[in-house]
């Protein structure tokens, strides 16, 4: 009877623990965040990398993991994709189908090896409380932004989000050029020291 309990006490303490990791509960809020402002793809796409940790929590997942390409191949491969966001039309399909294919194959590159004793060490949870907090910090500046500015164009100009900030940038080519070139280098050099 005692040992029932203690097995269900741990059960629903797995489940709490399951829903509330930062990440986790990031991509819950996000997701529904986005569903809620009219961008369902978006959140479907939050919610269901969230939906894939919450089940990793009680029957770790083994994705085929797929092997870091080498520099000159990685390389070449970000250059065809750089052209390819530069020249597509901003928030288009081709776009959203670049970057969330991206973000599927750097998931497969970097989902946890739950065999290896390393894919919980101390550094991995120092890294992801880090991660945590400044994606945390950009979230609510990007909310709290977006809430302000909801009631008139006046109020999300005197209280613009980041995205409204890059915007004027990002609407010219060499803006494109610049965020686009940096934000894959930047990806590219934080997969490879992950994989390290």
């Amino acid at each position: 009877m005692r040992e029932n309990r203690r097995a269900e006490t741990r059960e629903k303490v797995g489940t709490l623990r399951a829903f509330t990791r930062p990440w986790t509960l990031m991509l819950l809020f996000t997701g529904g965040f986005q569903v809620g402002r009219g961008a369902p793809i978006d959140g479907v796409f939050f919610l269901a990398i969230a939906a894939l940790l919450i089940v990793d929590e009680f029957r770790p997942i083994t994705l085929p993991m797929l092997a870091l390409p080498r520099n000159a191949i990685l390389v070449g491969i970000a250059a065809v994709l750089a052209i390819a966001m530069i020249l597509a039309p901003r928030h288009g399909i081709v776009e959203g189908v670049i970057v969330s294919g991206i973000g599927l194959t750097v998931l497969l590159i970097a989902w946890p090896n739950h065999e290896s004793a390393s894919s919980s060490g101390l550094s991995i949870r120092r890294a992801g409380i880090l991660w945590s907090v400044i994606a945390l910090t950009a979230c609510i500046i990007e909310v709290v932004s977006f809430l302000i500015g909801v009631p008139s164009d006046a109020a999300r100009y005197a209280h613009p989000s980041v995205s409204l900030l890059l915007d004027p940038a990002l609407d010219t080519i060499e803006g494109r050029v610049v965020f686009t070139v940096l934000w894959l280098v930047v990806g590219i050099a934080l997969i490879r020291r992950g994989k390290r």
